[in-house]
């Protein structure tokens, strides 16, 4: 026994050994084949292999998943990227549409006119409370000289009132400076056009008969000399009478939002039979 006990590994081996040899020499001489000990490892190894097998199938799954995500996250910038593309083409093409439209307008305008107006590009407007000015890109080496009037498409924008041999500042309309003489279109009733700083202006020493009403539109009478006839300045919005019962006063949305300026003309004269623009009411 004590034998035994020291040499148990090998005892038990050569046991098992045996075992082995003789169910092989069985199974070869055509018996029913009888392997308990695979059975035991069967059973005990297919859990184990369903288990390896699925998270395998899973991991593959994720892996798959894993890569069609990116692929996904890939594509998805890229349309971004593109629709980002699309978005400014069709903000330049906007942008090119509208300057046409203007540069449109500004032709049709200079045509009406008649002479050889300058064509200038509005480079800065004046941010100053007190003084309202826009900067252009054209000066003296352009032949813009001071006093010379400024037109946009929609109507007066202002006059120059100092130049440079590459630029020159415009005094605008809206300034509390600046003035004009002025006609409503329908009553022909006359007066002087001046700047506000709320952003309208203030038609005044109108008489106290004449006809004004609200819409009535505004434009330049031509007889100072500076604006041609006929140019739009804005249109009616409220009507004042003074206490002194004297002249009336009308406040005028200005025709031009000078805000947004972008293109002017200059004029070197004004022109009597200038068509006005805005049409008759």
């Amino acid at each position: 026994m004590g034998w035994l006990r020291q040499h148990a590994v090998l005892v038990t081996t050569t046991g098992l050994l045996l075992i082995s040899l003789s169910l092989l020499m069985v199974n070869t001489r055509g018996q029913r084949r009888v392997d308990p000990l695979g059975v035991v490892f069967l059973e005990a190894v297919t859990p184990v292999a369903n288990l390896s097998g699925s998270m395998t199938t899973r991991l593959g799954d994720a892996w798959r998943a894993y890569i069609d995500l990116v692929g996904v996250r890939e594509e998805r910038e890229w349309l971004r990227e593109r629709v980002r593309d699309l978005e400014r083409t069709i903000d330049a093409n906007l942008q090119i549409r509208r300057e046409n439209e203007r540069l449109n307008a500004l032709l049709d305008l200079r045509e009406a006119l008649g002479g050889m107006p300058i064509a200038a590009r509005v480079t800065g407007i004046g941010a100053s409370p007190l003084f309202h000015t826009a900067t252009l890109d054209r000066g003296t080496s352009q032949g813009i000289l001071e006093g010379m009037a400024v037109l946009a498409e929609d109507g007066v924008v202002g006059r120059v009132v100092a130049t440079s041999p590459n630029a020159s500042r415009v005094l605008l309309l809206e300034d509390p400076a600046s003035g004009v003489e002025a006609i409503v279109q329908r009553s022909r009733a006359r007066g002087i056009l001046e700047g506000g700083s709320d952003g309208r202006f203030h038609l005044k020493y109108i008489k106290p008969d004449e006809e004004l009403r609200i819409g009535d539109s505004v434009v330049t009478s031509g007889f100072d000399q500076i604006f041609p006839r006929g140019i739009a300045l804005g249109r009616i919005v409220a009507l004042r009478a003074p206490p002194n019962g004297l002249f009336q006063t009308a406040e005028v949305l200005p025709a031009v939002d000078f805000g947004k300026l972008a293109e002017v003309l200059v004029l070197e004269a004004p022109k009597r039979d200038a068509v006005p623009v805005g049409g008759e009411d």
